[in-house]
């Protein structure tokens, strides 16, 4: 028997009827005899699968959300899916890091008992009938279907800082393993976002089937959907969302190891195809996210973008998004017509504005006043305080003193003062934002009132 695939549900499948991998679509009349379903034999409760993981391609996500072409074989069938629908609303570009949280909750999964096929289709396989027996019942069969739900949030990070974006992902994943994080993740996200010089933001997209509709408007709320969402998917809430597709030559067929279809060219095909569209598809959100933001890109020769450019690239991507989808179409319906996409996304990528160097992200800068500045390291010798130094070092601020002159001594001067070195004045002042890197300027009260005649 070969591997088993999942695939969503959608409205007319049904256990025991046969199904077209590569088209998407259920036979209208059933393939197997009687299919009478039980359960599985194992202990009762829902089964829960919850992930959380960071991609940046379409093809990652694809199958972070379980429509991956070479799990499930959507090649072309489900692009009209809520779920490939959702999928494509969430628009990859390279310049975005997303961070997806997936729920499967399995309440019950039934499959069919002693799977035979109907005599109709075993005579069409007597005689040789292959290709009618494709057309009436595809390559696969129904054996399951699961019920239950599923939920799946996707924050998508922009940033034109790489390691911001890395930073804000990061802080989602400790909220959704951190209930007193959780609790403070917006406030968190949004601190981050007024602070950002690169353009820092945070989008969320959600997919929810089964249970009791919700809307969540916040980052944690979604968070604490998804750790309550097995409740809200339990008894009559649950939905049928996923069916099993097996092989038919897993089941006793007329002749010996009779090999009816011989499709792994095609399927290879296919699947190249496949993620190829997913390429172009991003190649074309990636054109409209720098038209979107012209400034912050340029050519490598160094001068400005050509929007006009960009236009004609873009509707050269769609023109070629087209043609695949035709391709795939044609070549799922026959397989005479499959052959490898010879145009590769490395042929516009070339040739597209490249982003600046990234505006360093903004700092709060602290008060200082009040705080000593330097430290006694011998009979009226100061150095600065490693402290302060080490905690402007952590938000990458550094600081030098103004008038470090007030710290020398003076021996025929007044007595030492113990408030010297002490910073009475800073610029930028405190609560402003200065970019990471920024040196901070202060001035220090004097080591004496006065240091005497000069000798």
């Amino acid at each position: 028997m070969g591997q088993q695939l999942k695939i969503p549900f959608v409205n007319g499948m049904k256990v025991g009827l046969g199904f077209d991998l590569l088209t998407g679509s259920p036979s209208s009349t059933r393939v197997i005899q009687n299919p009478q379903t039980s359960p599985p034999q194992t202990g009762g409760g829902q089964t829960v699968t919850t992930t959380f993981r960071l991609v940046q391609e379409t093809n990652s996500l694809q199958e972070a959300l379980g429509l991956s072409a070479a799990v499930s074989g959507s090649y072309a069938g489900f692009s009209a899916t809520a779920k490939m629908q959702f999928a494509n609303r969430c628009a990859v570009t390279q310049y975005c890091l997303y961070a997806v949280l997936a729920v499967e909750v399995v309440n019950s999964c039934v499959t069919v008992d002693a799977p035979a096929l109907v005599p109709d289709a075993t005579d069409l396989l007597t005689i040789g009938k292959t290709d009618i027996f494709r057309e009436r019942f595809g390559n696969r069969y129904i054996s399951g279907l699961k019920s239950g739900g599923e939920y799946y949030a996707v924050y998508r990070v922009q940033s034109f800082d790489e390691q911001e974006r890395t930073n804000v992902a990061a802080q989602i994943s400790a909220g959704f393993h951190n209930p007193a994080l959780r609790a403070n993740l917006n406030t968190a996200v949004e601190s981050l976002k007024s602070t950002s010089r690169n353009e820092l933001n945070v989008n969320v997209f959600v997919y929810s089937a089964g249970g009791i509709s919700e809307t969540e408007t916040s980052l944690s709320e979604m968070i604490e959907k998804a750790h309550k969402f097995p409740t809200l998917v339990s008894g009559g809430q649950a939905i049928p969302y996923q069916v099993l597709l097996d092989e038919y030559n897993g089941l006793k067929l007329p002749g010996d190891n009779l090999n009816f279809f011989d499709q792994e060219q095609q399927t290879e095909c296919l699947l190249f195809n496949s993620r190829l569209l997913n390429d172009f598809t991003t190649l074309v959100n990636d054109i409209d996210f720098i038209r979107k933001h012209l400034d912050r890109f340029r050519n490598p020769d160094g001068s400005p973008p050509d929007d006009v450019a960009l236009q004609q690239a873009r509707q050269q991507c769609l023109d070629i998004v087209d043609q695949l989808a035709r391709a795939i179409s044609d070549c799922t319906r026959d397989a005479s017509t499959c052959v490898h996409f010879t145009q590769a996304p490395e042929d516009f990528t070339n040739r597209l504005p490249i982003l600046r160097e990234p505006r360093p992200a903004l700092q709060q800068v602290p008060r200082l006043i009040g705080t000593k500045a330097v430290t006694s390291s011998g009979l009226f010798q100061f150095t600065k305080n490693r402290v302060v130094v080490d905690l402007l070092g952590e938000q990458g601020l550094y600081f030098i003193i103004d008038n470090p002159e007030v710290l020398d001594f003076g021996a025929l001067g007044s007595p030492p003062l113990p408030d010297a070195g002490t910073i009475i004045g800073q610029t930028p002042e405190a609560d402003t934002f200065v970019p990471g890197g920024s040196v901070l300027r202060v001035r220090v009260s004097p080591l004496q009132e006065n240091h005497g005649p000069e000798v």
